[in-house]
């Protein structure tokens, strides 16, 4: 199914993954939320609709009563497009990467604001492979722990196995009562789409079991050619040093060829956050939101 033309919108398809995947490959994202995988696993979430307009794809969400919009996906002329959106439906742009906050800096028509609870944690990769110095002491000593304790199997996941992901997900929503949570019951069916579409996505997975269980999943992709973006990471809370076992292996073994890994955003769960900032991120991807001046 073709992409309709602007103004017209239509709701995200499976098969947008080819079009999506070529315009990413001709501009490489830097946030985290500009994989084809992550747009169509979440698109209930973001209650998304996709448009085509002068070469730029149009994604527009209206999840939270008004329009909001990704900046245009894409070559072609970025601002120029984002000013006919705001001519046209008003709304607000959001998760904006910094160079096209930087086509608006000077722009007194607009108002940008930083969206900190969006920013990506970017990572680099020698350091998470080797947990060196001192600062992660504290790491080092969890796993070492961990694997002293515990006999495991590290598993690559395929198309073929990637169900175990959705057999671990169920132990795990039942102890976090994901189904009376909002956020965890929407992670719960893009984690489905992800499985079911393992292979077109061109995901990369691992799983930890200990006896034959699966206790720790991981699913990643390329965002660019630098980076690898972690999608999902979860391991047994109850079992001391499994999620940095975690970490350290699947970074090791499926992530060396990047320089960089994103772990995405913390969206301002504070628990979460002192978990991505005890890895000591070497930058962070800035997101903002821009907006016309008079709203």
């Amino acid at each position: 199914m073709s992409i309709d033309i602007y103004p017209k919108f239509r709701e995200l398809e499976i098969s947008d993954a080819a079009v999506f995947d070529r315009a990413f490959k001709d501009r490489p994202p830097a946030i985290s939320e500009f994989t084809f995988t992550n747009l169509y696993s979440w698109r209930r979430a973001y209650s998304l609709r996709v448009s085509f307009w002068d070469g730029l794809i149009i994604l527009c969400s209206e999840s939270e009563g008004r329009k909001r919009f990704f900046n245009p996906i894409g070559k072609g002329d970025m601002k120029a497009s984002v000013e006919k959106i705001f001519k046209d439906s008003g709304g607000i742009f959001f998760r904006l990467p910094e160079e096209i906050k930087a086509l608006f800096a000077e722009d007194k028509r607009f108002r940008i604001e930083p969206d900190r609870d969006n920013w990506d944690y970017l990572y680099s990769t020698v350091d998470l492979i080797h947990l060196a110095g001192k600062k992660y002491d504290g790491k080092r000593n969890l796993i070492k722990r961990f694997k002293s304790e515990r006999a495991y199997e590290y598993i690559i996941l395929d198309a073929g196995n990637a169900g175990l992901c959705l057999d671990f997900e169920e132990v795990w929503c039942s102890v976090k009562n994901c189904d009376k949570v909002k956020g965890l019951s929407q992670e719960k069916r893009a984690i489905k789409d992800m499985v079911e579409n393992f292979s077109l996505f061109g995901l990369i997975g691992a799983a930890i079991q200990i006896n034959g269980v699966v206790c720790a999943i991981a699913i990643a992709q390329k965002l660019n050619p630098d980076t690898m973006v972690m999608h999902i990471l979860k391991a047994d809370p109850t079992i001391a040093g499994l999620y940095q076992t975690m970490v350290q292996e699947f970074i090791f073994r499926e992530g060396v060829s990047f320089r960089y890994v994103n772990m995405e955003q913390d969206l301002g769960i504070e628990g979460l956050r002192k978990a991505k900032l005890s890895y000591h991120p070497c930058s962070m991807v800035n997101k903002y939101t821009l907006s016309l001046a008079e709203q």
